[in-house]
């Protein structure tokens, strides 16, 4: 779905159309949709040049690794 959503975006931006909200964006993002936004991001030309933009995208992804591996950890039991 985020892979879509930055293709329909970069598509409307060059056809000068109402665009996707970057909130909608990074909602995206913050849903697990992070791996599909970087490299959608590097497919399409799209959003690398908005630095801003693009570390929030990092920190959803920081922020879903940290809280995986809390959770591993959690339920991980020696033998």
């Amino acid at each position: 779905m985020t892979w879509h959503a930055w293709r329909l975006d970069k598509k409307y931006a060059v056809m000068r159309e109402k665009r996707i909200s970057e909130r909608t964006l990074l909602t995206l993002c913050w849903l697990g949709g992070w791996p599909s936004a970087l490299i959608g991001s590097r497919v399409f030309h799209h959003k690398g040049s908005k630095k801003a933009f693009i570390h929030k995208v990092y920190r959803a992804a920081g922020f879903e690794c940290a809280t995986l591996c809390a959770i591993l950890l959690l339920l991980w039991r020696p033998v």
